[in-house]
């Protein structure tokens, strides 16, 4: 019982560093799905400003630069997620070398860190396809404001 109880306490840390991950992921989550809201929103927004005749210059820049906040905030939140990633790795890391001689990590943490070796510097950019999809969606906000009619 008292090994059982060793072994345990051994594998604190990792439980503890899953914890705070699941923990991160689920916020993540919901951010997501407010990101998604929000330029749909911005989408939906520009497309208005383009169908109504009465729009001035100021109604259009007001929903240009809520486009513009919109994919920037989206931006800002993708990146907060790898970091979450490489936080979550260089912490499996750090327990992995002070760890006792003989103990090993579970294969979890293992396949953590082998699946994410290249998330083990921190980013300052969600990834190159994040980043495309929120330039495609950012041209296509200020496009539909500001492009030419075809009535």
């Amino acid at each position: 019982m008292e090994e059982a109880m060793q072994l345990y306490q051994l594998a604190q840390p990792e439980i503890s560093t899953f914890t705070i991950y699941q923990m991160g992921r689920i916020a993540n989550a919901m951010v997501f799905i407010g990101t998604i809201l929000a330029i749909w929103l911005s989408l939906r927004m520009a497309i208005q400003v383009r169908d109504r005749s009465d729009m001035n210059v100021a109604t259009k820049t007001l929903s240009s630069l809520f486009g513009v906040l919109v994919v920037y905030g989206t931006y800002i939140a993708w990146t907060v997620n790898q970091g979450i990633i490489t936080g979550t790795y260089t912490t499996l890391e750090r327990i992995k070398e002070v760890m006792p001689e003989g103990y090993e990590m579970s294969a979890v943490s293992e396949g953590f860190l082998e699946y994410y070796s290249n998330f083990s510097e921190p980013l300052a950019y969600p990834g190159i396809a994040g980043s495309l999809f929120l330039l495609v969606v950012l041209v296509m906000i200020l496009g539909t404001i500001w492009g030419p009619k075809n009535n």
